[in-house]
């Protein structure tokens, strides 16, 4: 039966809409009109209600049980607008409105709705636009790309349904993870924005054209934006949580948008990065006074763990490190290699174990010997921070015995933590293995208490990089169904607002020291609308060849790097790099991507070379230790000189076409790898010059030839290696060849004024 379709015309995109319901059944672009991107079917509805029954389970109710829908179009000077108004049985006293509009000025297609809930419905995310997307684009076999700004950016390329797993209800559940598969099968904690997802927006595209979906929200409002399996196709879903009054009526309070591209991902990124920093959080590094002249002065980041090798593994004291006087003259050691100062980062010092919190005082090796080494390491021009376990409230360790429930209880724990919809604790899984812990509220007095009473004990130490939300992956705050707490009982726009009104209160506390400037970090990604609360991020690079380590690493790309490097500094100590060659590969890329060099302390006072996320074994020892620091070392001295503009405060921007680069090629531990001879990225500084930098990891030289239009006919090239050697060159039609020495890093930057460039 062929249905009635309406048609609407964007700026670049044609789209169609059944007639009766305004499903969205086809979506095309102006400059690919034969590609088709919606795989639609009269079974998919048009929205999604995620409600709570008398029981305070999750139920589902969705457009496709409208007992009336109205359609209605009036058109615009440029457009049209559609809409629908869906009406439900009259015992359910509820209505929903969607608005789709287009305009021929507009290259985006706008969506909203509004909800009218007189019924006591406790409503607790709607699901919309509901938009289904071929798997085959229909381009060149194999050429979709699934774009997603989560965790530390994931580009999946020619995705399946195994690969995202089904869409069902868990999977947009806020606090149920049982059940979930594919991408986001243990991160239901974090999956959120502003969270996880530190940005809002989703694309998938081929080698013709992509569909690009967003929220233009720039007031922090709970949501999902995710790919899961919708049959027959994949589905690029937005569930708006929260804030749905039970008896009232509400309108979102910004947009949903969608359009078609042409390009790569960083063409959609583009997009999305233009609308962003034109928010009220889009402040550049050098515009914010709270940046301390250390932190932009990149010293290098040295990890120390003080208990254990690895986080589920046997727990002791590190004797190497221990008492903490004793870290004094291994980092001297790396400090004369690297030719630079360098920041010691501590962790894994609680008393109950590594990551226990609250019931971490006083550290192991006792309080006098950290505030001593911290005092030593000022004294050398050194800086000392700390990692910490963030808002969870941690009841054991099962590597060491530790039982924290009774402290739990005799420091009213239950007041702290997360609360499920039917009330009882969130006892999260993803850590019961080895650190069962609780995911403390953000909402509740005594979260915030604690944590407020935690880092000022780290300040009274002398730490001057404080990274206490660390188990607030993204600036998470965690989802709560409290009752009793500083908050509406269902997540919302509230976990935003407290987490932003309690960094704050954080940032005042550390400008309280009069004698160091403090700052606050964050593991992962800072999701943009904290991005002014922060002014450092813990965010791992990968080589986009590592994809065989482990599925967390997989298909990881510097997408953050390229929406936020102006906004805040990042560092890369805990980096990707395959083995034997960890150390230099995880800097060299550190270097391009504009992160600060670093590495893991082990009790030779070399760095670990394993590929892992953070800490493992220190034998046996696998690469070559000198190599590594002198790839640091020349990572650094670019990085606090000819570098500092682009690499610290300057904007990441579409790489080069690079050419010639070697594939070096090998085999360890059975696993063969191929990984560029050669990193490179480009970038523009504050005053609006381009630059490129290159760095080679290996311990041969290499060459790369250049080709890019952006390239003045002259160029300044500085390469870092044994020496600083800086030259003028001449680029022809934007073509040059670059020499570089082993384990070195190069900045190409346009000579000539940045305005006539």
């Amino acid at each position: 039966m062929n249905r009635k379709r309406l048609t609407l015309e964007s700026q670049n995109d044609l789209l169609q809409l059944d007639g009766e319901t305004l499903r969205l059944v086809s979506f095309r672009s102006k400059s690919a009109g034969d590609q088709e991107f919606i795989d639609s079917r009269p079974e998919h509805p048009v929205f999604l209600i995620q409600y709570l029954d008398e029981a305070r389970e999750y139920q589902c109710l969705s457009s496709l049980q409208a007992a009336a829908i109205v359609v209605s179009r009036e058109a615009t000077p440029q457009g049209a607008t559609v809409q629908a108004i869906y009406r439900f049985l009259p015992k359910l006293d509820l209505e929903a409105t969607v608005h789709i509009a287009a305009s021929a000025s507009d290259p985006f297609v706008r969506w909203n709705l509004k909800i009218q809930n007189h019924s006591g419905l406790e409503i607790v995310s709607v699901q919309y636009p509901f938009i289904v997307c071929r798997y085959d684009l229909g381009g060149q076999t194999g050429s979709e790309r699934l774009l997603l700004p989560f965790n530390f950016s994931k580009l999946i390329p020619a995705p399946t349904k195994e690969m995202i797993g089904p869409d069902c209800m868990d999977v947009w559940a806020v606090t149920r993870e049982s059940g979930c598969s594919g991408l986001y099968r243990t991160y239901a904690t974090w999956n959120h924005y502003p969270g996880l997802q530190f940005a809002q927006f989703i694309a998938l595209y081929n080698n013709q054209a992509g569909l690009y979906l967003a929220c233009e929200d720039a007031n922090g409002y709970i949501k999902r934006i995710q790919a899961v399996h919708r049959e027959p196709g994949i589905r690029l879903g937005v569930a708006h949580i929260g804030d749905w009054p039970q008896n009232g009526d509400r309108q979102l309070e910004y947009e949903t948008v969608l359009c078609s591209f042409t390009g790569d991902w960083y063409s959609a990124a583009e997009i999305y990065r233009t609308w962003s920093l034109a928010q009220k959080w889009g402040k550049p590094l050098w515009q914010r006074t709270e940046i301390p002249p250390w932190l932009s002065d990149s010293t290098p980041y040295i990890a120390i763990r003080l208990q254990g090798l690895d986080d589920n593994a046997p727990v002791f004291p590190v004797q190497e490190f221990l008492p903490y006087e004793k870290c004094i003259p291994l980092l001297e050691s790396i400090a004369q290699r690297i030719h630079s100062p360098v920041t010691a980062v501590l962790m894994g010092w609680e008393k109950g174990g590594p990551w226990v919190y609250p019931d971490s005082l006083p550290p192991v090796g006792g309080e006098d010997s950290i505030k001593h080494f911290t005092i030593m390491a000022r004294q050398r021009g050194w800086h000392v921070g700390a990692f910490n376990n963030g808002t969870r409230w941690v009841i054991g360790h099962n590597w060491n015995e530790y039982d924290g429930r009774s402290f739990f209880r005799e420091n009213q724990g239950a007041r702290s933590v997360c609360r499920l919809p039917d009330g009882r604790a969130w006892l999260d899984v993803w850590d019961q293995s080895w650190r069962p812990s609780y995911p403390c509220c953000i909402g509740a007095k005594t979260t915030r208490e604690m944590a407020k009473h935690f880092v000022k004990k780290m300040m009274e130490w002398g730490f001057e990089s404080i990274q206490f939300f660390d188990q607030n992956n993204g600036a998470t705050a965690f989802a709560c169904f409290a009752k009793d707490h500083e908050h509406s009982p269902a997540p919302g726009r509230w976990m935003t607002q407290k987490l932003q009104q309690f960094a704050a209160e954080l940032q005042s506390l550390a400008a309280s020291a009069e004698d160091r400037h403090v700052i606050l970090s964050v593991e992962a990604c800072v999701n943009d609308c904290c991005l002014p609360y922060f002014q450092e991020a813990d965010v791992r690079a990968v080589p986009e060849r590592n994809d065989t380590a482990d599925d967390l690493a997989a298909y990881t790309i510097p997408l953050y790097q390229f929406l936020f490097h102006e906004c805040l500094i990042m560092h890369g100590m805990m980096s990707r790099g395959p083995e034997p060659y960890h150390v230099p590969i995880a800097n060299a890329l550190n270097g391009v991507l504009g992160e600060i060099p670093g590495g893991v302390l082990t009790g030779d006072g070399t760095l670990l070379d394993k590929d892992t996320w953070n800490w493992g074994a220190w034998t046996p020892r696998i690469g070559d230790a000198d190599h590594g620091l002198e790839m640091i070392r020349t990572v650094t001295a670019l990085r606090r000189g000819a570098g500092k503009n682009y690499l610290v405060y300057g904007r990441m921007m579409r790489p080069a076409h690079v050419e010639q680069i070697s594939v070096i090629e090998w085999v360890f531990k059975g696993k063969r790898q191929a990984m560029p001879a050669v990193f490179h990225s480009a970038w523009k500084n504050p005053q609006g010059r381009f630059a490129l930098t290159l760095a080679n990891w290996t311990a041969d030289h290499q060459t790369a030839h250049i080709h890019d239009q952006r390239l003045t006919s002259q160029v300044r090239e500085i390469i870092s290696g044994v020496e600083m050697t800086e030259r003028l060159r001449e680029s022809v039609g934007g073509e040059l060849t670059i020499d570089l020495p082993p384990l070195s890093i190069a900045l190409i930057e346009n000579s000539g004024n940045p305005e006539e460039l």
